[in-house]
């Protein structure tokens, strides 16, 4: 009964192994890189999913007045308090945002950081191969762009984003304490 019970598993093992071997690989450089398209205004820009941590209508913002940081105010989000940015004036690009931000997505690295922007276009998975590296003349915090032309479209690093959002936020506390 024993060798029964080995003898199938170690069959089951086999077929499972071999099956292996006739699903297609993935190339290098092929596997898919899942983005969100968000607009600003009517400029449209990529966010890697991976890079956030939720994504949300944009709630009552209770304004901070700070001078140039981006920052709109804070927000409620599942029960705790985010600080809310602009994405429009965190890449630069102020002018943009010609219409109210009703979206924002919290940062995966900074979860007490939102970054808030007009509208979700739609969501795309593109190969790796796809993406080319930024030109002069691409955003602050842009990492690749998509497509061509008329149709290319900024991937925007959010990480980087967060990271200079805490940076510049140190330096304020820095200056004022002395």
């Amino acid at each position: 009964m024993i060798e029964t019970n080995v003898a199938l598993k170690f069959e089951e093992l086999k077929r499972s192994f071999d099956l292996t071997f006739q699903e297609p690989l993935i190339e290098r450089g092929l596997e898919p890189v899942h983005l969100l398209i968000v607009r600003i205004g009517t400029a449209k820009f990529a966010l890697k999913v991976a890079d956030i941590a939720g994504l949300a209508r944009a709630q009552t913002i209770v304004p901070i007045p700070m001078n140039g940081s981006g920052l709109l105010g804070l927000a409620g989000l599942k029960g705790r308090m985010v600080a809310v940015y602009s994405l429009a004036v965190m890449i630069g690009y102020p002018g943009l945002n010609t219409e109210q931000d009703r979206w924002m997505v919290l940062c995966r690295a900074e979860k007490e950081i939102a970054l808030a922007f007009t509208s979700v276009t739609e969501t795309m998975m593109v190969p790796r191969t796809e993406l080319s590296p930024v030109s002069p003349g691409s955003p602050p915090h842009a990492s690749d762009a998509i497509g061509t032309g008329a149709s290319q479209v900024w991937l925007l690093n959010v990480g980087s984003i967060a990271q200079s959002i805490v940076q510049h936020a140190a330096e304020q506390a820095s200056a004022q304490r002395r």
